[in-house]
């Protein structure tokens, strides 16, 4: 499995089994340790949480099933989580909000890491930027879960480029990675900075719904229409099947992205894992661009 490395201290897989479906899927006890070696085989071995999925249980599962009742996995396997959700009723609150105030972070980091039956993590990310914050605060909290070694590396998810290079602005040490969605279906950060910024920062970018949420396969609208058409088509001339043409137009970028895959299901991680030997030539890339925008380049 080809990796991307993100600092000194870690290097993760170019495909990353996301967790957050694992409770609707009903993953638990021995099915959940199978997939975490399914993953392992396929050369996986980096799995992302957050606090929010499952509204903890996804964490805890993990911890209790896979890393406390298996002593020595927590060396072979790569933990992603996050924090800064607060979701409706936590603290009596009505709406869901952002909170990346120090004490927050900090707290969200000891309840994860608890969950997790780890002593750190390899990568925690600001979930979503809290548009209330500063991130002279946010900070405070990265650098210490840091040197304390809760967290071996941080980073940010779903950040533009102006809130990254504000929070970026306090901290001693680099942001390695920024988690934005990003899939043929949406491709706006290839054109709003983020994905370039990554790229002169060497920073991983981390594509979640790295298959459009599934409506390229689904969809009636027309996007989805042009799409399904134009993955098919190249899809039948390399004898792939559509999602692994969906995963190497990410894999093909030189920002050398990682795709966050949604499925439970080791046999539906197979075509991410496929994608990182198919490379499409220009003018297939240039195809799906142009079908999910309608419209080539000027």
């Amino acid at each position: 499995m080809e990796t991307v490395r993100l600092s000194d201290k870690l290097e993760l897989t170019r495909v990353i089994a996301g967790c957050m479906r694992m409770m609707d899927a009903g993953k638990r006890g021995g099915e959940l340790l199978r997939f975490v070696q399914e993953c392992m085989e396929l050369g996986i071995n980096c799995f992302d949480h957050a606090p929010v999925y499952g509204g903890g249980l996804c964490e805890k599962t993990f911890g209790e099933d896979v890393i406390a009742a298996n002593p020595g996995i927590r060396e072979k396997i790569k933990i992603v989580t996050k924090a800064g959700i607060v979701v409706p009723g936590k603290y009596g609150n009505k709406h869901i909000y952002y909170d990346s105030r120090e004490n927050s972070l900090l707290a969200e980091m000891e309840a994860s890491l608890k969950r997790l039956h780890t002593d750190r993590v390899d990568l925690l990310l600001i979930h979503r930027p809290d548009i209330l914050g500063h991130p002279e605060e946010a900070a405070r909290a990265l650098e210490k879960i840091v040197q304390e070694g809760k967290a071996l590396e941080v980073g940010v998810s779903n950040y533009e480029v102006p809130q990254f290079e504000a929070l970026q602005h306090y901290l001693p040490f680099p942001l390695v990675a920024n988690q934005v969605e990003l899939s043929v279906k949406t491709t706006d950060q290839l054109f709003n900075g983020v994905v370039d910024m990554a790229m002169r920062l060497d920073t991983g970018i981390m594509a979640w719904s790295p298959l459009g949420g599934g409506s390229v396969f689904r969809g009636e609208d027309e996007k989805s229409l042009r799409l399904r058409k134009a993955v098919g088509e190249i899809a039948d001339a390399h004898a792939a099947t559509m999602d692994t043409v969906m995963y190497a137009w990410l894999f093909r970028h030189p920002a050398k992205i990682m795709a966050i895959t949604g499925t439970m299901s080791s046999e539906h991680l197979r075509p991410a894992a496929e994608a990182l030997s198919l490379e499409l030539s220009y003018d297939e890339w240039y195809g799906i661009l142009a079908a999910s925008r309608g419209f080539d380049v000027p």
